[in-house]
């Protein structure tokens, strides 16, 4: 009888620690919620699974997941409203049930050292805020209009999260903009396809 590998799915609890660098004035942060993924650890890192998470002050949230293989590894991503997409530096396992995760410890704890240290803990840049992966002149035009309209609330364009859009959110994305900051994601290339030519003779 051929051996026959069968994947046991299992649910899983996810804890993690990551700070929004416009949220975040060096000693507390803003509460606000995430998208929290799973991505496949091999090309070309298919999304396994999602949840939102509400981080603390302290950055720390906590979500279950569903989908997980105990004996497989993840990218863990995270995904915030105006923040840029970050991926976690290697694929990491679950144990027992559990993964612990904490960004902001070192750059390298994000896949190409992607984070901004302020203080003493490395965040998640903010000010992408069309989710396009790059915090470019687009993302400064979308917050200025805000800004020039007085634009306040729970709403994408405001990057420190005081709820009024105003030049000290333009600021932070500006930096970003000037300094071309954009998502670093693990690449897949696509294996060329092999074409057989018919003789022309």
């Amino acid at each position: 009888m051929d051996n026959v590998k069968i994947s046991v799915y299992t649910a899983a609890t996810i804890q993690l620690t990551a700070l929004i660098e416009g949220l975040f004035d060096g000693t507390s942060m803003v509460s606000d919620s995430v998208t929290v993924e799973l991505h496949s650890s091999s090309a070309p890192y298919s999304l396994v699974d999602q949840r939102k998470m509400v981080l603390n002050s302290s950055g720390q949230g906590s979500g279950l997941t569903s989908t997980i293989i105990e004996a497989s590894s993840y990218y863990l991503v995270v995904k915030h409203r105006n923040g840029l997409e970050t991926w976690s530096a290697l694929p990491l396992s679950f144990t027992n049930g559990g993964l612990t995760y904490d960004f902001t410890t070192a750059a390298n704890k994000a896949f190409g050292n992607n984070m901004k240290l302020k203080g003493t803990k490395w965040t998640i840049f903010s000010g992408d805020v069309n989710h396009d992966g790059v915090i470019d002149i687009s993302d400064v035009s979308l917050v200025d209009i805000d800004n020039l309209v007085f634009a306040t609330g729970y709403i994408v364009t405001d990057v420190n999260g005081d709820n009024i859009v105003d030049l000290s959110d333009l600021l932070i994305v500006d930096i970003n903009n000037l300094n071309f900051v954009s998502k670093i994601i693990p690449t897949f290339t696509a294996r060329p396809i092999k074409i057989e030519a018919e003789s022309l003779e």
